[in-house]
């Protein structure tokens, strides 16, 4: 509702959220999504102010990381997201396009490797 996870019996989840098309179904485009994103945002903002988002015992960076390492959690960071954006450009520009975009995982992941690997010594 609005963005904000119900339970089963009708209560909302604290402290999990939804935008987009998990939201909505796969409808739309990323000017759709985007005032999704906006209501959920808004929803997130009222239950921080209400004192009902969730409260860890440990929410430092390196917690989380810890966290995600455990469960084999694939990061990117915005180092990674910038090569990725690079790429997607580059690709683009070889047909006169502003950029061709990624459409499956594992080839951004590769992609990501392969210029990791080209900037790696010997």
């Amino acid at each position: 509702v609005a963005g904000r996870i119900l339970e089963p019996d009708g209560a909302f989840r604290t402290g999990e959220y939804v935008a987009g098309w998990i939201k909505r179904g796969p409808t739309g485009i990323i000017g759709t999504n985007k005032p999704d994103a906006l209501e959920t945002v808004e929803q997130l903002l009222a239950d921080a102010v209400a004192g009902r988002l969730l409260n860890p015992p440990q929410p430092k960076r390196a917690q989380i990381e810890k966290l995600l390492a455990r469960r084999h959690v694939r990061v990117m960071s915005l180092d990674d997201w910038h090569v990725i954006d690079q790429i997607e450009r580059e690709r683009g520009q070889a047909i006169g396009r502003e950029r061709i975009k990624f459409t499956h995982i594992e080839d951004m992941l590769a992609a990501l490797a392969d210029y990791h690997s080209e900037l790696a010594p010997g």
